[in-house]
This record gives structure tokens, C-alpha cells and sequence, in this order.
């Protein structure tokens, strides 16, 4: 069998990419919404908020039942097939040649994920984007557009993603790794998880939000190669498989595209050192905002942007600010701004939320 060009150029992955632009992918991953699959996504994440998690606290809420967290859809797929290959033979791409990165994602929260709901997700190809960048030259920022619907075929979330293409250098991208105190280091991410208050049951009301006021902030603690191991086992799900597809470049027992192998991910992701997936950290991203809410707020959109890695070793800690309270169509909203800073100070990822509040009026 005559073995299949790679692409290696970004000029030539462009052209081929063009040409599935509109295309709607025959892959459908679907999973169910079961205690066990909420728990443990909540467990890769680190988010152990009762609400998705205790039977009798979620009784007790407006929803009456266990439901599950806003970003749960990164469960059933991380959505990101369109943008990293769009209609491509995805054997045509390498990271020997091409290396991508989660850019993004732009998400809108349509109704609730309900305990035994099973969700599918299906991608469609959407345009690309040519940048520069001075660090790493030409990058093609690719759409994939990515719908999620429930057993009732109902859309219970729709996410534009955006991934980032580019050659390899063969070099390491440099950034702000340099902690600006020794305390900000080595911050154990164990004892944080279950540490964390919340606003829980107790109503946060449109009324008493201000505008300007911080929310507090998420410390996600220093990353480990035991919270890659979480999300990837937790989120993706991991197994035993055979050898061949084990050293494929998606296995997800090389914790997708080689996080886990400090080698593969400097020669062939252009990394300093093992690193994350962008969606873990656009969890935290909403995590903040749903653990400032309350059971009682709705998260209805979150545009995240994820700039620079997170490598292992890196100390995170999640910051918000309120930037806009108003009223759209007899609704209560309220915009939030947060930010994943690094040990440096350096944002690394951000995002703009808007959540629904209940008003005393």
C-alpha cells in the first residue's frame, strides 16, 4: 500500500484545508450524563462543586436533581477534529511538520445537561485565518464549529472553536515562567480542591452585584503531571490499547499529542516541558464564574482565549472582575472578566462571561 504524503508546509495545509470548508464530519462521539461520568469529569477538572455531585444537595436546588456542569461537553468531545484537520485525512498531518494548539473557544450555553441525558456532538468545518506571529511565524487559525444535543435532539450547547496550525521551528516557545515570590511555587493543588468555598445554595441576587467589584479568586495550585493524568483519564477517558495506535499522535495513553513525554512535546509541540489541554483550563475559566454564582445563576455564555502554555510546574491561580450589569429582554445579566495568571503574573488564558441572575423584583 503506497503510503500517504504528509502535508508539510502551512501554505499546502491551507489549500487542502479550504477545500472542506461547509463540510459536516461523519465522527458523532456521544456519551451519557450518568453520576459517574459527571463525578469523574468534575474530578479531572477539579471542580468538586456539590451541586453536580451530591444527590441530596442538588434535591434541594432549583433544578430538583443532579445536573451536570456547564462545561461537561468537553467530556463527551473537545470539539477540536474541524479545527485542527477540518476534512483533511488526518494521517496527512504531523506535528513533525505541523504542530496546533488549542486557540480558543467561543461558547454559548443553550439549556441544562440533566442527570442520564446522553449527549452527541457533531463538527462542522469553518474558515481559516491566516496571522504572523514574531514568535513562531505563520499561523493558520482554523473553525470547527461544533453543535452538542441531547437524546431529545434538543442543543444544549454550541461552541465556535478556534486552533492554531503552524510549522514547527524546532525550538521551544519562550515565555514568563520566572515566579515573582518563592511562595508562589509548589502549591500542592490537592488540598485546594477541597478547600474551596462556593456561593452555593445561598442566592446571589442581579441587585447586589457591583460593577468593578472582584470575586474570588480560584487558586488551582501548582501543575502537576498527576492533574494532567486527571483530566486526561477523568475528561477523555483513557484505556489500554495496541501498540500501533499507542504511538499515534492522538492516543489519548500519550495523553493527546504527546503531553505526558517531555520529549515529544519539545521536538514535536514546540513546548518547554509536558503541558495541558487549553480546554482544562478553560474549565477553571468557568469554574470561578459558576462557584461565584450560586446554584441559583445560569452560565449563559463564556468566550475564552488561551494565549501562552501551561507546562508542568507552572502555579495557577484564577482571577474575575464584574465589568457590566444590565438588562437585556427582562433578563438579569451580568459580564464578568477572568483571567488564568501563571507563577510570573503572566494571563495565560481569559475570558468573557455572562451569566443570568435572579432579581428580587
Amino acid at each position: 500500500m503506497t503510503e500517504k504524503k504528509l502535508i508539510s508546509s502551512i501554505e499546502e495545509f491551507e489549500t487542502e484545508y479550504k477545500k472542506g470548508i461547509g463540510a459536516v464530519l461523519s465522527y458523532r462521539p456521544s456519551k451519557e450524563a450518568n453520576l459517574d461520568n459527571i463525578r469523574r469529569f468534575g474530578d479531572g477538572v477539579g471542580d468538586y462543586n456539590p451541586l453536580w455531585r451530591d444527590l441530596d444537595h442538588a434535591s434541594e436546588s432549583r433544578f430538583g436533581m443532579i445536573t451536570a456542569p456547564p462545561p461537561f461537553f468537553y467530556g463527551v468531545s473537545l470539539g477540536v477534529i474541524a479545527g485542527e484537520t477540518g476534512n483533511i485525512d488526518r494521517s496527512r498531518v504531523s506535528t513533525t511538520y505541523l504542530p496546533v494548539n488549542y486557540a480558543g473557544a467561543e461558547i454559548e450555553f443553550h439549556r441544562p445537561v440533566w442527570l442520564g441525558d446522553r449527549i452527541t456532538a457533531e463538527e462542522r468545518v469553518g474558515p481559516t485565518n491566516r496571522k504572523q506571529s514574531g514568535r513562531i511565524g505563520a499561523i493558520a487559525f482554523n473553525t470547527g464549529f461544533v453543535t452538542y444535543s441531547n437524546q431529545r435532539n434538543e442543543v444544549v450547547v454550541t461552541v465556535k472553536t478556534l486552533m492554531a496550525r503552524y510549522e514547527n521551528t524546532g525550538s521551544t516557545m519562550e515565555y514568563n515562567r520566572e515566579p515573582k515570590a518563592r511562595e508562589e511555587i509548589n502549591v500542592a493543588a490537592d488540598p485546594l480542591v477541597w478547600e474551596r468555598t462556593r456561593r452555593g445554595a445561598e442566592t446571589r441576587y442581579w441587585e447586589d452585584v457591583v460593577e468593578g467589584e472582584e470575586i474570588p479568586k480560584l487558586e488551582k495550585g501548582t501543575y502537576t503531571v498527576t492533574e494532567l493524568f486527571l483530566f486526561t483519564h477523568g475528561v477523555l477517558g483513557t484505556g489500554r490499547t495496541p501498540r500501533a495506535y499507542l504511538e499515534a499522535e492522538g492516543s489519548k495513553d500519550l495523553g493527546g499529542g504527546g503531553r505526558f513525554d517531555e520529549e515529544h512535546a519539545k521536538k514535536r509541540r514546540n513546548m518547554p516541558g509536558q503541558f495541558d489541554f487549553g480546554p482544562q483550563r478553560v474549565c477553571w475559566l468557568s469554574q470561578i464564574v459558576t462557584d461565584w454564582m450560586g446554584d441559583d445563576g445560569i452560565l449563559r455564555k463564556l468566550n475564552a482565549s488561551i494565549r501562552h502554555p501551561n507546562i508542568v510546574g507552572d502555579t495557577n491561580t484564577v482571577y474575575g472582575e464584574v465589568t457590566r450589569k444590565y438588562v437585556e429582554d427582562d433578563i438579569c445579566l451580568v459580564e464578568i472578566q477572568v483571567e488564568n495568571h501563571n507563577q510570573s503574573g503572566l494571563a495565560t488564558a481569559f475570558a468573557t462571561a455572562v451569566v443570568e441572575l435572579p432579581s428580587r423584583q
